[in-house]
């Protein structure tokens, strides 16, 4: 049994540390882990894996550099041979790109978390860039289960002259099945720092839909998808990707916010909206944003197919 310190762990989720009783949480499959390094290919200028270690159920596709607007960026499917979270789970993602460095990132398909009887699942993620790498990580949407307990942890490590896109979109349920914030509790914690170790933000989402409701003005107005993207980057940037911001807020079918971080290197933004396809096709103009300030080229939508 994986143990939980409570310094890093909320007391809702370390409750319902249980033991599990039809597969130990030790055993393989319960603890998925992947780690990807990417760099620069000398011969060639293109972003290859250079090193990936992965334990079922996790892994990665081989890269692929089909993007017409960046020949030399990669994309990358990160991959689970399950078909989403169970109880008592522990999954683990390394991400780094050394310098230079430019990749989008996506998965396969939803991180869909099944509903428990006891415990919860966990999922880590570790992304860090080197001077002048360039990262979007865009993974589908996160679909709780009715009765489900999920907690995310993510932790940036990124360089003041790196920059990076991610996303993050909440459903609230199977909606086809009728489950509509159905699930006990989704704790989602983002913390960014630099190169040198000094914080650049902390972003904490506790959603307990069974103790509060999510559909009053002031939490969704009454939408059912949200959406937070985080854009890290030279502040010499950031006050032109907000004009760009502005032009588009009121042509889309989202609700949007945004506020700059501390030190004017960043963009935290907000979505709420009535469908994932709503709140993607914002997170797509976003980066699209994003990626014509810093490399002075368009955005080409990752191929799921």
């Amino acid at each position: 049994m994986t143990k939980l310190k409570t310094d890093e762990f909320s007391d809702e989720i370390i409750q319902h540390n249980e033991n599990v009783e039809q597969l130990g949480v030790d055993k393989i499959g319960k603890n998925g882990k992947l780690k990807i390094i990417l760099d620069v290919e000398l011969s060639t200028g293109k972003t290859r894996i250079k090193e990936k270690e992965s334990m079922f159920p996790l892994g990665v596709k081989k890269e692929m550099h089909y993007d017409q607007f960046q020949p030399n960026m990669t994309q990358v499917y990160i991959v689970s041979s399950s078909g989403g979270i169970l109880q008592g789970d522990t999954y683990t993602i390394d991400i780094i790109l050394e310098k230079n460095a430019l990749a989008h990132i996506t998965t396969q398909g939803a991180t869909r978390v099944y509903g428990m009887n006891v415990s919860n699942a966990i999922q880590q993620i570790h992304v860090s860039l080197e001077d002048s790498a360039y990262l979007e990580f865009i993974p589908d949407q996160i679909i709780p289960y009715k009765n489900s307990r999920f907690y995310q942890e993510i932790n940036f490590k990124v360089h003041d002259n790196a920059t990076l896109v991610y996303s993050e979109i909440l459903s609230p349920g199977r909606i086809g099945m009728g489950e509509i914030f159905d699930y006990d509790i989704c704790y989602l914690r983002t913390q960014a720092k630099n190169q040198q170790g000094e914080l650049r933000f902390t972003d904490n989402t506790k959603i307990e839909p069974k103790k509060m409701n999510l559909q009053d003005f002031g939490l969704l107005d009454k939408k059912q998808i949200l959406g937070t993207m985080y854009i890290l980057t030279k502040n010499t940037h950031v006050e032109k990707i907000i004009q760009d911001l502005e032009k588009i807020k009121n042509d889309i079918e989202t609700i949007v916010g945004w506020s700059t971080m501390t030190r004017d290197n960043g963009i935290i933004i907000r979505i709420i909206g009535n469908t994932t396809r709503d709140v993607f096709k914002l997170v797509y103009e976003v980066t699209k944003i994003v990626r014509k300030q810093i490399l002075d080229s368009d955005f080409q939508e990752i191929r799921k197919t």
